[in-house]
C-alpha cells in the first residue's frame, strides 16, 4: 500500500491524443474534399510519409488504383447516409511498395448534420492474405510439412467433421487420426460448456473472418483437458469457395496453471483492482472488480488484460506497459464487462513489486451514474433531431398532396376570370379574383415549405454549372420588376465592369437572389432604394442586397433566418409572407458551403450579404 501513488487527472485532450497516436491501426483524418488533414504515427510508419509531407495532399496519393464508378457510388451512398463504409484493397507506400489492408471510413458530422470530414482506420492484413492464398494453393504440401511440427494442426470440413490431425495432436489427445477421422470435432474434443462458443467461432472463421488467439480446452482420451490457443483460417479452392477450416493451436496448459497459482487479493479496496504482469496477463482481481464487470475471478485471472480493456489488444500489447503509467492516472475511460457492455470508470495505474517481480496495479471506480446523466442529455438531443427530420419529411409529403388540388383551383379561377363560359357580374369577378390571389399565395407557401423540407430531409442536391453573373442578375431584375415598379422602388446594381463567372447551382443561385430581393421589396417603403453589390476575390463570390427599409431590431437578428420567423413590428404587420424566404436563403447558401450575414438598423434599412466559394464542394 505504501508504494501506491495517486496523481492529479491529466488533460483529457492529451490522453485522447496519446490514445490516437498509440493506436495499432493507422488513423487518417481528411477534409470534406478528401485532402489529408492528419495521420497518426502508425499511419506514418505504415505508408512511409510524415504528416508534414502528406498534409493537404489528396487521399488518392495512397491508392494503388482508382475506385471504379460502382465502388465510388456504393461508398458515397454509405457515407452520405451516415453509415461507415468498409472495404479491403491495396494501398501504396511512399517508396512505391504496396500492401493489402482492411479499411473502415466513417463520415464526421457537425451539430447541423453536415459532413466536415472523414475518418479512415486501416489495418495491414497482407500477411493474412498471403497465408490464405498459400493454404489454397499448397494444402497438400502444407500437410506434409506440418506432420512433424510441434504445434497442433487440425483440418475440418464445412460441417466441422475432422479431415486431418497431425502427429502432435495425436500425442496430446491420445487418439490416432484413423480413430477420429470423419467424426464431429465439437462432440469428440470440446467440453460441453465450451461447445456453443466454439461453434460460433468456427462459423465466423468459415464465413471468412480468421480468428487469432481464441483459447478453448480439448478433452483427451483420458478425460483430462488441455488448454489450447487457436489460430483459425478458412480453406478455399481455386474458385475461391470455402471448403473447410485450418486450425493451428499451441498447448498453453502449463502457462495457465502457473498463472492461476499467483493469487494476491486486495479485497479491502473500495474500487476494482486488477494486477497485470509484464506478459499482459491478469494475475489477480478483487471482489469489487467482479461486481463491476460481471465476471467471476477465475474468468479473468490468466487472461490477457484486453478481456476488460475497451481498446482491445490486436497487437497483444498492454497500453499501460507500452505507453507508461503517467497517461493512465486519473483517466476517464471504460471497462468491458462480461455481458459485452462497457462501464465508465475513473482509472489509476501504478507500478508495484512483489518478491522481485514487477506488476501493474490498476485501481478504478465505477462512474456509471454520472455518465448515465450525460448520455440521457445526448439522447434527448438526438430525439429532438429525429423529430425534426420526421417533421420535414411529413411536410414534404403533405406539400405534394396539397399542391395538386390548389393548381386545379387556381386554373379554374383563371378560366372563370377570363369569362370563357359566360360573363360575370362585379361581385362575382371580385370573388374569383380573391380565389386566385388566395390560391396563389397558398401555393407559394406550399412551395417554400416543400423546398425547405427537401433540404432538411436531405433530398435536395446541387447541380453545378458555370454562368455569367451579370446575365443572371439581369434575369432576376426582370422577375422582380413587377414588385419594385408597384412601389416605385429604385433597383440599382453596383457591379465590377469586368465579367464575373460563377460556378454554382444556377437555379438555386437565382432562388437566393429572388428571395433576398423579394424580402427587401416587401419591407422597403414606396420610392425607396434597393442596391445589389457584388465582387469576386480569392475564388469567393460576395453578393450583398441592401435596402432602405424598416430595418430589423437587434433582438430579432439572431432568429430572422429561422423558419416562419418575421420582423415583429407595427410596420411589418401589413406585410404578408410565409416567413420561409430567409430560411431558404440560409439553407441554400450553406449547401454551397457559404455563409450569410446581416447588418441592420431600425428605420435605416438592412443589408444581407452572402459569400460562396467559386467552386463545387463535397456537401
Amino acid at each position: 500500500m505504501d508504494n501506491l501513488e495517486f496523481n492529479a487527472p491529466v488533460n483529457k485532450s492529451k490522453v485522447f491524443e496519446d490514445m490516437i497516436q498509440q493506436s495499432t491501426d493507422a488513423i487518417i483524418y481528411t477534409n470534406p474534399d478528401f485532402t489529408i488533414n492528419f495521420v497518426n504515427r502508425t499511419a506514418e510508419e505504415m505508408f512511409g510519409w510524415t504528416l508534414p509531407e502528406i498534409k493537404g495532399k489528396p487521399i488518392t496519393i495512397l491508392h494503388e488504383q482508382e475506385l471504379t464508378s460502382e465502388q465510388k457510388k456504393e461508398m458515397f451512398s454509405d457515407l452520405y447516409s451516415g453509415k461507415p463504409h468498409e472495404i479491403e484493397g491495396i494501398r501504396k507506400c511512399k517508396d512505391g511498395s504496396t500492401f493489402y489492408c482492411q479499411i473502415k471510413i466513417s463520415p464526421l458530422f457537425t451539430e447541423k448534420s453536415r459532413i466536415y470530414g472523414y475518418l479512415g482506420i486501416m489495418r495491414d492484413i497482407t500477411e493474412e492474405k498471403k497465408n490464405e492464398d498459400s493454404l489454397v494453393k499448397e494444402i497438400d504440401l502444407l500437410t506434409g510439412l506440418i506432420g512433424t511440427a510441434r504445434v497442433i494442426v487440425t483440418v475440418l470440413d464445412r460441417q466441422g467433421k475432422i479431415v486431418y490431425c497431425n502427429p502432435h495432436m495425436e500425442r496430446i489427445s491420445g487418439y490416432e487420426l484413423k480413430e477420429v477421422k470423419g467424426e464431429d470435432w465439437f462432440s469428440r474434443f470440446i467440453p460441453g460448456r465450451e461447445k456453443e462458443r466454439t461453434r460460433s467461432v468456427f462459423k465466423k472463421a468459415i464465413a471468412g473472418h480468421p480468428t487469432e488467439g481464441n483459447i478453448n480446452p480439448i478433452v483427451t482420451r483420458k478425460g483430462n483437458e488441455v488448454t489450447v490457443e487457436w489460430f483459425d483460417t478458412a480453406l478455399k479452392n481455386e474458385n475461391g469457395e470455402v471448403t473447410g477450416l485450418l486450425a493451428i493451436g499451441n498447448d498453453i496448459t502449463q502457462r495457465v496453471e502457473a498463472e492461476e497459482k499467483l493469487k494476491t487479493i486486495y479485497e479491502n479496496m473500495p474500487g476494482g483492482v486488477l494486477m497485470i504482469d509484464q506478459d499482459y496477463i491478469i494475475k489477480d482481481v478483487n471482489y469489487r472488480t467482479c461486481e463491476i464487470t460481471g465476471y467471476k475471478g477465475e474468468e479473468l485471472v490468466g487472461q490477457l488484460c484486453d478481456i476488460v480493456c475497451p481498446k482491445g489488444s490486436a497487437s497483444k500489447q498492454c497500453p499501460i506497459w507500452e505507453d507508461g503509467k503517467e497517461g493512465f492516472r486519473g483517466m476517464d475511460t471504460t471497462i468491458k464487462c462480461k455481458n459485452g457492455r462497457k462501464k465508465p470508470i475513473l482509472k489509476n495505474a501504478q507500478e508495484i513489486s512483489i518478491k522481485g517481480d514487477t506488476y501493474i496495479l490498476e485501481l478504478f471506480q465505477d462512474i456509471s451514474e454520472r455518465k448515465t446523466a450525460e448520455e440521457n442529455a445526448i439522447k434527448a438531443k438526438r430525439t429532438a433531431e429525429k423529430a425534426n427530420q420526421a417533421k420535414s419529411e411529413f411536410l414534404a409529403n403533405m406539400s405534394h398532396e396539397l399542391r395538386t388540388p390548389l393548381n386545379s383551383i387556381i386554373g379554374f379561377s383563371d378560366i372563370l376570370s377570363k369569362e370563357v363560359r359566360g360573363e360575370l357580374n362585379d361581385p362575382q369577378k371580385k370573388y374569383v379574383s380573391n380565389i386566385a390571389k388566395s390560391g396563389n399565395h397558398l401555393l407559394s407557401l406550399i412551395d417554400d415549405i416543400l423546398d425547405i423540407s427537401k433540404i432538411e430531409a436531405g433530398q435536395e442536391q446541387l447541380e453545378y454549372s458555370s454562368f455569367e453573373l451579370h446575365e443572371v442578375l439581369d434575369e432576376i431584375s426582370i422577375l422582380i420588376k413587377p414588385l419594385t415598379s408597384k412601389k416605385r422602388i429604385d433597383l440599382q446594381m453596383d457591379l465590377p465592369s469586368e465579367e464575373i463567372r460563377v460556378y454554382a447551382d444556377r437555379k438555386k443561385f437565382k432562388q437566393i437572389m429572388y428571395n433576398l430581393l423579394s424580402n427587401a421589396t416587401k419591407f422597403t417603403p414606396a420610392k425607396g432604394t434597393i442596391t445589389i453589390i457584388a465582387n469576386q476575390k480569392k475564388d469567393k463570390l460576395k453578393v450583398a442586397v441592401s435596402d432602405t427599409g424598416i430595418g430589423i431590431p437587434e433582438s430579432e437578428q439572431t432568429t430572422i433566418f429561422e423558419p416562419f420567423q418575421q420582423v415583429k413590428s407595427s410596420k411589418s404587420s401589413e406585410h404578408k409572407g410565409t416567413g420561409l424566404g430567409l430560411s431558404l436563403v440560409r439553407e441554400l447558401v450553406e449547401m454551397h458551403d457559404g455563409q450569410v450575414e446581416l447588418k441592420s438598423e431600425v428605420g435605416k434599412g438592412s443589408t444581407f450579404t452572402f459569400t460562396i466559394p467559386d467552386k463545387p464542394t463535397t456537401n
